[in-house]
């Protein structure tokens, strides 16, 4: 039982640095996406500013808001597309990394349940063994001379 104990940490471990890989990607995908949405936000936040000017624009004012109007356009499409294109590759690395953390959750598991189910059979053979306990069948106090 025991090699195959050591055969399931050894599995166990394998699997805990597969997670722990596969959430770093994870975790280098997050960062990526969360600073594409920022920049998302960000142009927007941008664009709404300069479509609610308080006060009216000269020809010339005008003229500046439309071309920087196109310009933060133009940036968001582009940002918008980069987080269109990161998504699937996170939503990917998302999944991988928690299918990977089950399966290194999984063998823990198999692997204490093993060390359970034979600690049970150690208990098992020696209440077999010796049905009434360590000092035998009627004990020490019971045998004549004995004390």
């Amino acid at each position: 039982m025991s090699r195959r104990q050591d055969a399931l940490g050894g599995l166990e471990r394998i699997a805990r640095l597969k997670a722990d890989l596969e959430m770093r990607r994870l975790a280098a995908f997050r960062a990526h996406v969360e600073a594409a949405r920022h920049r998302v936000r960000q142009l927007e936040d941008e664009l709404d500013t300069l479509y609610r000017a308080e006060r009216p624009f000269s020809i010339a004012e005008a003229r500046l808001a439309n071309a920087l109007a196109g310009e933060r356009s133009r940036a968001l499409l582009n940002a918008e597309q980069e987080l269109a294109r990161l998504l699937p590759g996170y939503e990917q690395a998302r999944q991988v990394a928690a299918r990977e953390f089950g399966r290194a959750e999984a063998v823990h598991s198999l692997r204490r349940q093993l060390i359970a189910e034979a600690h049970q059979n150690r208990l098992r053979r020696g209440a077999l063994a010796d049905p009434a306990g360590p000092g035998g069948a009627l004990g020490p106090a019971s045998c004549p001379g004995a004390g």
